[in-house]
């Protein structure tokens, strides 16, 4: 009898032990790379000139946008969300006609006055995005993948 309770009691603790480590399970999200691209029709580096962008921060709340970067690439929509403070002007434009994209773009005066541009082009539901890049007072937008910028 001794050897039976023995058992039982082995039985329990292995299934209590079992059952508390699969609680403790953190799910992980895999990338999907399957994703299907916003902006296959496009090159890869899209130089552009931040300073025909300023008149996108004099734009309201519920304001149409429209933004050209090249003859090929227009992105339309209205804003859907603004910020200044002291250092930084942003603006977030919802794209109407890059379903699912987000155009978002600041200015930064560092305290030496002088001006950064940064910001990006984004969809969670595509695989593919632009996201500013300045070299030398030269600015592009580069494409990079989601998961580039994006972890899950």
């Amino acid at each position: 009898m001794k050897i039976l309770s023995t058992a039982v009691l082995c039985g329990c603790i292995i299934l209590c032990s079992l059952s508390v480590s699969a609680q403790n399970d953190v799910p992980i999200n895999q990338p999907d790379l399957n994703k299907p691209k916003l902006f296959s029709d496009l090159p890869d580096r899209i130089d552009f000139n931040p300073t025909q962008l300023v008149n996108l921060f004099n734009l309201q709340l519920g304001d149409n946008a429209s933004v050209v970067l090249t003859t090929s690439f227009t992105l339309v929509g209205p804003v859907v969300s603004t910020a200044n403070n002291a250092n930084a002007v942003s603006v977030v434009i919802k794209c109407t006609n890059r379903p699912g994209a987000r155009l978002t773009f600041t200015r930064v005066t560092n305290d030496d006055n002088t001006v950064k541009y940064i910001g990006r082009i984004i969809s969670l539901q595509h695989g593919d995005t632009y996201e500013i890049i300045a070299e030398n007072n030269h600015y592009y937008f580069q494409k990079k993948g989601l998961y580039d910028l994006v972890n899950e």
